[in-house]
Protein backbone atom coordinates (compact mmCIF):
# COMPACT_ATOMS: atom_id res chain seq x y z
CA UNK A 1 0.00 0.00 0.00
CA UNK A 2 1.46 3.39 -0.96
CA UNK A 3 2.41 5.73 1.88
CA UNK A 4 -0.26 8.26 0.87
CA UNK A 5 -2.91 5.52 1.27
CA UNK A 6 -1.49 4.49 4.64
CA UNK A 7 -1.83 8.02 6.02
CA UNK A 8 -5.58 8.14 5.47
CA UNK A 9 -5.96 5.19 7.85
CA UNK A 10 -4.33 6.90 10.84
CA UNK A 11 -7.62 7.08 12.74
CA UNK A 12 -10.61 4.87 12.00
CA UNK A 13 -14.14 5.63 13.21
CA UNK A 14 -12.63 8.06 15.74
CA UNK A 15 -11.62 5.05 17.81
CA UNK A 16 -8.84 2.95 16.27
CA UNK A 17 -5.45 4.63 15.88
CA UNK A 18 -3.29 2.89 13.31
CA UNK A 19 0.32 2.30 14.35
CA UNK A 20 1.88 0.28 11.52
CA UNK A 21 1.20 -2.32 8.86
CA UNK A 22 1.91 -5.86 10.05
CA UNK A 23 0.70 -8.00 7.15
CA UNK A 24 -0.51 -7.80 3.57
CA UNK A 25 -2.66 -10.07 1.47
CA UNK A 26 -4.31 -10.08 -1.91
CA UNK A 27 -7.61 -8.90 -0.49
CA UNK A 28 -6.69 -6.81 2.55
CA UNK A 29 -3.94 -5.28 4.66
CA UNK A 30 -3.64 -5.79 8.42
CA UNK A 31 -2.45 -3.06 10.78
CA UNK A 32 -1.49 -2.92 14.43
CA UNK A 33 -3.70 -0.38 16.13
CA UNK A 34 -4.76 1.12 19.45
CA UNK A 35 -8.37 0.92 20.60
CA UNK A 36 -8.61 4.39 22.15
CA UNK A 37 -11.89 3.58 23.86
CA UNK A 38 -10.78 0.40 25.64
CA UNK A 39 -7.04 1.14 25.74
CA UNK A 40 -5.84 -2.09 24.16
CA UNK A 41 -3.86 -3.23 21.14
CA UNK A 42 -5.92 -4.52 18.22
CA UNK A 43 -5.39 -5.82 14.71
CA UNK A 44 -7.28 -3.85 12.07
CA UNK A 45 -7.93 -5.58 8.76
CA UNK A 46 -8.72 -3.12 5.96
CA UNK A 47 -10.17 -4.23 2.65
CA UNK A 48 -7.96 -3.23 -0.27
CA UNK A 49 -9.13 -0.18 -2.20
CA UNK A 50 -9.10 -2.36 -5.32
CA UNK A 51 -11.99 -4.37 -3.88
CA UNK A 52 -13.90 -1.79 -1.82
CA UNK A 53 -16.17 -1.05 -4.78
CA UNK A 54 -16.87 -4.71 -5.53
CA UNK A 55 -20.06 -5.85 -3.83
CA UNK A 56 -19.01 -9.50 -3.85
CA UNK A 57 -15.73 -8.79 -2.07
CA UNK A 58 -17.41 -6.46 0.41
CA UNK A 59 -19.99 -9.17 1.14
CA UNK A 60 -17.21 -11.72 1.70
CA UNK A 61 -15.38 -9.29 3.98
CA UNK A 62 -18.53 -8.65 6.01
CA UNK A 63 -19.18 -12.39 6.14
CA UNK A 64 -15.72 -12.97 7.65
CA UNK A 65 -16.51 -10.52 10.47
CA UNK A 66 -19.87 -12.12 11.16
CA UNK A 67 -18.44 -15.64 11.08
CA UNK A 68 -15.62 -14.84 13.50
CA UNK A 69 -18.01 -13.02 15.83
CA UNK A 70 -20.00 -16.25 16.13
CA UNK A 71 -16.99 -18.40 16.98
CA UNK A 72 -16.10 -17.85 20.61
CA UNK A 73 -13.09 -20.09 21.16
CA UNK A 74 -9.65 -19.54 22.73
CA UNK A 75 -7.91 -20.85 19.61
CA UNK A 76 -9.79 -18.64 17.14
CA UNK A 77 -8.92 -14.97 16.65
CA UNK A 78 -11.74 -12.91 18.16
CA UNK A 79 -13.55 -10.14 16.27
CA UNK A 80 -14.43 -6.97 18.19
CA UNK A 81 -15.94 -4.70 15.56
CA UNK A 82 -16.46 -4.12 11.86
CA UNK A 83 -17.58 -1.16 9.81
CA UNK A 84 -17.19 1.28 6.96
CA UNK A 85 -15.32 4.57 6.87
CA UNK A 86 -14.51 6.93 4.02
CA UNK A 87 -15.41 4.33 1.42
CA UNK A 88 -13.25 1.64 3.03
CA UNK A 89 -14.21 -1.37 5.14
CA UNK A 90 -12.47 -2.70 8.25
CA UNK A 91 -12.57 -5.53 10.77
CA UNK A 92 -11.16 -4.89 14.24
CA UNK A 93 -9.78 -8.09 15.75
CA UNK A 94 -7.82 -9.47 18.65
CA UNK A 95 -4.13 -8.69 18.23
CA UNK A 96 -2.02 -11.83 18.56
CA UNK A 97 1.62 -11.35 19.48
CA UNK A 98 3.73 -14.01 17.85
CA UNK A 99 4.44 -15.53 14.45
CA UNK A 100 2.62 -17.53 11.85
CA UNK A 101 3.31 -21.24 11.72
CA UNK A 102 4.80 -20.65 8.27
CA UNK A 103 7.36 -18.23 9.72
CA UNK A 104 8.22 -20.67 12.52
CA UNK A 105 8.78 -23.54 10.10
CA UNK A 106 10.90 -21.36 7.81
CA UNK A 107 13.13 -20.35 10.75
CA UNK A 108 13.34 -23.65 12.62
CA UNK A 109 12.76 -26.30 9.98
CA UNK A 110 11.01 -29.55 10.97
CA UNK A 111 9.38 -29.24 14.39
CA UNK A 112 9.62 -31.79 17.24
CA UNK A 113 6.76 -34.34 17.34
CA UNK A 114 5.53 -33.04 20.71
CA UNK A 115 5.31 -29.49 19.31
CA UNK A 116 3.41 -30.71 16.25
CA UNK A 117 1.01 -32.65 18.49
CA UNK A 118 0.44 -29.59 20.69
CA UNK A 119 -0.36 -27.38 17.70
CA UNK A 120 -2.54 -30.05 16.07
CA UNK A 121 -4.66 -30.47 19.21
CA UNK A 122 -5.30 -26.74 19.42
CA UNK A 123 -6.07 -26.37 15.71
CA UNK A 124 -8.42 -29.36 15.87
CA UNK A 125 -10.22 -27.86 18.84
CA UNK A 126 -10.75 -24.60 16.94
CA UNK A 127 -12.00 -26.41 13.85
CA UNK A 128 -14.34 -28.56 15.92
CA UNK A 129 -16.05 -25.40 17.15
CA UNK A 130 -16.30 -24.06 13.60
CA UNK A 131 -17.72 -27.34 12.32
CA UNK A 132 -20.24 -27.52 15.18
CA UNK A 133 -21.40 -24.11 13.97
CA UNK A 134 -21.80 -25.56 10.46
CA UNK A 135 -18.80 -23.66 9.10
CA UNK A 136 -15.82 -24.85 7.11
CA UNK A 137 -12.69 -22.71 6.95
CA UNK A 138 -11.55 -23.82 3.45
CA UNK A 139 -8.09 -22.26 3.73
CA UNK A 140 -6.25 -23.97 6.58
CA UNK A 141 -2.52 -23.46 5.99
CA UNK A 142 0.55 -22.44 8.05
CA UNK A 143 0.09 -18.76 7.11
CA UNK A 144 -3.33 -18.76 8.80
CA UNK A 145 -2.12 -20.32 12.04
CA UNK A 146 -0.68 -17.84 14.55
CA UNK A 147 1.44 -19.00 17.49
CA UNK A 148 2.16 -16.89 20.57
CA UNK A 149 5.46 -17.00 22.51
CA UNK A 150 3.60 -19.23 25.02
CA UNK A 151 2.80 -21.62 22.13
CA UNK A 152 -0.91 -20.87 22.16
CA UNK A 153 -2.36 -21.34 18.69
CA UNK A 154 -4.86 -19.00 17.04
CA UNK A 155 -6.64 -19.85 13.78
CA UNK A 156 -7.30 -16.79 11.65
CA UNK A 157 -8.45 -15.64 8.20
CA UNK A 158 -11.96 -17.02 7.79
CA UNK A 159 -12.32 -14.86 4.68
CA UNK A 160 -13.47 -17.74 2.47
CA UNK A 161 -15.22 -19.78 5.17
CA UNK A 162 -18.65 -21.01 4.15
CA UNK A 163 -21.75 -22.40 5.80
CA UNK A 164 -22.49 -26.10 5.46
CA UNK A 165 -26.21 -25.34 5.59
CA UNK A 166 -26.34 -23.34 2.33
CA UNK A 167 -25.53 -23.96 -1.30
CA UNK A 168 -22.47 -21.72 -1.21
CA UNK A 169 -20.22 -24.75 -0.71
CA UNK A 170 -21.53 -26.14 -4.00
CA UNK A 171 -19.53 -24.08 -6.46
CA UNK A 172 -17.12 -24.54 -9.30
CA UNK A 173 -15.12 -21.55 -8.09
CA UNK A 174 -11.97 -23.07 -6.59
CA UNK A 175 -11.04 -21.25 -3.39
CA UNK A 176 -8.15 -21.91 -1.03
CA UNK A 177 -4.39 -22.39 -1.42
CA UNK A 178 -3.18 -24.99 -3.94
CA UNK A 179 -0.66 -26.75 -1.70
CA UNK A 180 -3.18 -27.41 1.08
CA UNK A 181 -6.64 -27.84 -0.44
CA UNK A 182 -8.34 -31.24 -0.52
CA UNK A 183 -8.85 -33.10 -3.82
CA UNK A 184 -12.59 -32.38 -3.79
CA UNK A 185 -11.89 -28.68 -3.19
CA UNK A 186 -9.45 -28.65 -6.12
CA UNK A 187 -12.15 -30.19 -8.32
CA UNK A 188 -14.76 -27.66 -7.23
CA UNK A 189 -16.94 -30.37 -5.69
CA UNK A 190 -19.32 -30.23 -2.72
CA UNK A 191 -17.33 -29.70 0.51
CA UNK A 192 -17.83 -30.64 4.14
CA UNK A 193 -15.75 -30.49 7.33
CA UNK A 194 -13.35 -33.14 6.04
CA UNK A 195 -11.74 -30.63 3.68
CA UNK A 196 -10.38 -28.72 6.72
CA UNK A 197 -9.11 -31.94 8.29
CA UNK A 198 -7.28 -32.81 5.06
CA UNK A 199 -5.61 -29.40 4.97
Amino acid sequence: MPEKDFRKYKLISKRYRIIKKIASGGMADIFLGDDLKLNRKVAVKILSANYAGDRNFVARFKSEAQILARLNHPNIVQVYDWGEFNGSYFICMEYVEGESLKEIIEKKGPLPPETIANYAIQISSALLTAHKNNLIHRDIKPQNILVTPEEKVKVTDFGIAKSLTTDVTKTLNIMGTAHYISPEQAKGEVLDHRTDIYS
